[in-house]
């Protein structure tokens, strides 16, 4: 039934940015995934018979890896040349399914032999949207041995769905308005605080969005008795670059750092290659979210940042105040967020010298004033939601509740049941 739900879902799956004709038969999207995912499902048992070190199973594995990365690749260009909308999902299911059989080619893991089993590994509806990307091993498992239904389970799971269509449907969708309020201020307008403003908004969109996705599968998965890992763990509150990439979409993060980290050596073999290392798997994270010059930049210039903590201020970070290193981490992000948001590499340098404070000669525009109006007035306005969005990329709220439930769990519990029931009311009203 789980298999069949998944086919469905992606048959009728909304794509992004077609409006209200989204609802409407994608068959050639579910044909291109079935046949990514069953070509490497009829391929993995001669990759597991032969054997690690044989030719014929290294061949296997090299023409999946090669027909997974090039259909990633393909459909992310397609995209973003505006040619067609790429198919959701397409990297979860392709790289999900490459992990398995790097697993099973090095004796990992076993051999799957239900198409249903390994369908459902691969796109099992409630994680095709942005992961997480799990392990066949962990996975697999539960299908065989279902750990036994509860109401604390499925309440769990419940909860965590409402409070995933939260930060999509409170948070980021109202954090994209307005960013494109301010988005619409003409160039020659722009501040350095409408900028940096704008930018904000941007990393507040980009992490509520990805982040409650990833909290709704994981609740879809408890109410069905799997458990699926967490994905995002409030990379906002990082105290270097580096944990802010072991924070930010952790199944990725994990899936390139040991299938490509890991077998290039990772620390191994001295500064030059630990350099090299980490700066392709952070461009090999930005393109992960699509294949274009500015998210490999993205992903370059926080590399950059962790080489230099990693070869040079491991040390010195350690000696700087907790809540100095969060701000340096942040405005790293933010900085970084130039290249993540914007669609070419000169509406990137013009972000950047406006948030600086630069000259804009070569842009023919005057030097950049700090502060307007009318930005002033939309922070203003929007006071309470940027409050929000703050305050919930902590971990606030989850460390005072624990406190207060090891003291008085039928408070917290009553509490939470209440707060958790009127969120939904919230949720369904900003839907409607």
């Amino acid at each position: 039934m789980l298999f069949v739900a998944s086919l469905f879902f992606y048959l009728f799956l909304p794509q992004p940015f077609l409006g209200p004709e989204s609802m409407r038969l994608f068959p050639l999207n579910l044909a291109v995934m079935l046949a990514c995912v069953y070509s490497d499902y009829l391929l993995a048992r001669p990759i597991y018979l032969y054997g690690k070190g044989r030719p014929q199973a290294r061949a296997a594995l090299y023409f999946c890896a090669a027909k997974n990365i090039l259909l990633f690749v393909i459909l992310s260009s397609v995209g973003q040349l505006g040619i067609l909308n790429m198919p959701v999902g397409v990297a979860v299911y392709a790289f999900t399914s490459l992990g398995y059989l790097i697993d099973l080619y090095n004796g990992e893991a076993d051999l799957v032999t239900s198409p249903y089993d390994y369908g459902l590994f691969c796109f099992f509806f409630g994680k095709i949207y942005v992961g997480p990307i799990v392990s066949c091993n962990d996975f697999v498992s539960q299908l065989h041995r279902p750990r036994s239904f509860s109401l604390t389970r499925m309440g769990n799971g419940f909860v965590w769905v409402i409070h995933g269509m939260a930060k999509k449907v409170i948070l980021a969708d109202g954090v994209l308005a307005l960013a494109s309020r301010l988005q619409a201020i003409d160039y020659t307008e722009k501040t350095v605080f409408s900028m940096w403003l704008l930018l904000v908004c941007y990393i507040f969109a980009a992490y509520f969005t990805l982040s409650g996705y990833s909290d709704m599968a994981r609740g879809t998965g408890a109410l069905l008795g799997l458990d699926l890992p967490e994905n995002f763990h409030y990379p906002l509150q990082a105290d270097s670059v580096t944990d802010f990439f072991s924070r930010f979409n952790i199944s990725a993060y994990r899936f390139v750092r040991k299938y490509v980290y890991g077998a290039l050596g990772a620390e191994d073999n001295g500064p030059l290659a630990t350099t090299l290392n980490i700066m392709l798997i952070t461009m090999l994270m930005g393109l992960w979210y699509g294949v274009s010059v500015n998210f490999l930049v993205w992903g370059a210039s926080l590399g950059l940042v962790i080489v230099l903590e990693t070869v040079f201020g491991e040390r010195f970070l350690h000696r700087v105040p907790a809540l100095f290193r969060r701000i340096y981490t942040f405005v790293c992000i933010v900085l970084s967020f130039v290249w993540f948001s914007t669609q070419s590499l000169n509406q990137s340098f013009f972000y950047l010298q406006t948030m600086l404070g630069l000259s804009r000669d070569t842009y023919n525009l005057a030097a950049p004033v700090f502060v307007d109006e009318y930005s002033l007035y939309l922070a203003s306005s929007n006071w309470l939601l940027l409050t929000l969005c703050v305050f919930f990329c902590t971990g606030l709220t989850t460390r005072t509740a624990r406190r207060l439930a090891s003291r008085k769990p039928l408070l917290v519990e009553t509490v939470s049941a209440a707060a958790n029931l009127l969120l939904l009311a919230v949720v369904l009203a900003f839907m409607v």
